[in-house]
C-alpha cells in the first residue's frame, strides 16, 4: 500500500485521489481508526463548530481537540516512532496564523502547526509536511459556512480575487508526498494567496 488517507471523503482528498499515480493504490482510514504500514500518509480531517469558544459545550470543544490535533499528533508520534519510511502530510488551515470566530478551531490548528515545526523525525526516510490552506471554495467547511452572504465581499477583497479551490491543494499534498525526495519537512506550508500582506499589522 502507498498512500493511507485519514478524511478521505474532503474535497482536498477526493481530488487527489483522481490523480492516477494515487488511485491506484490507496486506502481511506476512519479518522479515530490506527493507520495502517504504508509508504504515505495524508490526514485530512478537520471538524468546526461553528461557535465562538464561549457558546461551546465541553464536548464541542473537547471533539474539535481530538481531531484537528490530539488524533493526528498520536498518530503521527505513532507512525514516526515504528515506519522508517513513513512521509507524511497534514492538513493544518491559515486560520492557525490568522484566527477565526471559532477559537478553538484556530487554537487547535496552530498546535498542530507547532507540533509539525518541532516534531523531530527518526530517519533520513521520514518527512512531515503541514498545508495550511485558507479558505477552500469547495471545501465542505464553506459550504456549510451559516454566513453564506457575506462570501462574495470576502472573495473580492482577497488579493487573487477569488478563494482555493480543493485541486490546488490536491496537487500540492501530491508534490510533497510523491514528486519532493523528502527534503522539504519540518514546515508549515501558508496555502493563501498572499492574503497575510494585505493584512494590517
Amino acid at each position: 500500500m502507498t498512500l493511507a488517507i485519514r478524511g478521505a471523503g474532503s474535497a482536498i482528498a477526493s481530488e487527489l485521489m483522481t490523480m492516477p499515480q494515487v488511485a491506484m493504490d490507496c486506502v481511506a482510514v476512519p479518522r479515530d481508526t490506527l493507520m495502517p504500514d504504508a509508504d504515505r500518509y495524508l490526514f485530512c480531517q478537520g471538524v468546526q463548530i461553528g461557535k465562538p469558544a464561549e457558546a461551546q459545550e465541553d464536548e464541542e470543544r473537547g471533539l474539535q481537540w481530538r481531531v484537528n490535533f490530539a488524533w493526528i499528533r498520536d498518530e503521527c508520534d505513532r507512525l514516526i516512532a515504528t515506519n522508517d519510511r513513513a512521509r507524511i502530510v497534514v492538513i493544518g488551515s491559515d486560520a492557525g496564523f490568522t484566527g477565526c470566530y471559532d477559537e478553538i478551531y484556530a487554537e487547535t490548528k496552530a498546535r498542530l502547526h507547532q507540533y509539525v515545526r518541532s516534531k523531530r523525525l527518526r530517519t533520513p526516510r521520514q518527512q512531515l509536511v503541514c498545508i495550511a490552506p485558507s479558505v477552500i471554495e469547495d471545501g465542505g467547511m464553506t459550504l456549510r459556512r451559516p454566513d453564506q452572504d457575506r462570501l462574495p465581499a470576502k472573495r473580492a477583497a482577497h488579493p487573487k480575487g477569488r478563494f482555493l479551490w480543493a485541486v490546488e491543494v490536491a496537487k500540492l499534498v501530491h508534490y510533497c508526498l510523491y514528486v519532493d525526495a523528502g527534503y522539504l519537512s519540518g514546515i508549515v506550508i501558508r496555502l493563501n494567496g498572499g492574503a497575510h500582506t494585505c493584512s494590517p499589522s
